[in-house]
């Protein structure tokens, strides 16, 4: 799924389903794969170890010196 496929997903997931409840891990998730999006796409360099250490740290609620987390 590309970073497009994924933001749009999600945005057909809050108008189809129209959740009133939203879990506190599902926010989390949810934030790290935006964050993961948004930096990918900041820097679409794709590839060297600290990129994707930086994407999997993200992924996984892990800030990054340096790197300030969006949402």
């Amino acid at each position: 799924m590309t970073s497009r496929d994924f933001v749009y997903w999600l945005q057909g997931y809050f108008e189809i389903a129209d959740p009133k409840i939203i879990e506190e891990y599902q926010i989390e998730l949810i934030q790290r794969h935006l964050n993961m999006v948004f930096n990918h796409e900041i820097d679409p360099s794709m590839g060297d170890e600290k990129h994707n250490e930086e994407l999997s740290n993200l992924h996984n609620g892990i800030q990054n010196e340096g790197v300030a987390l969006r949402c």
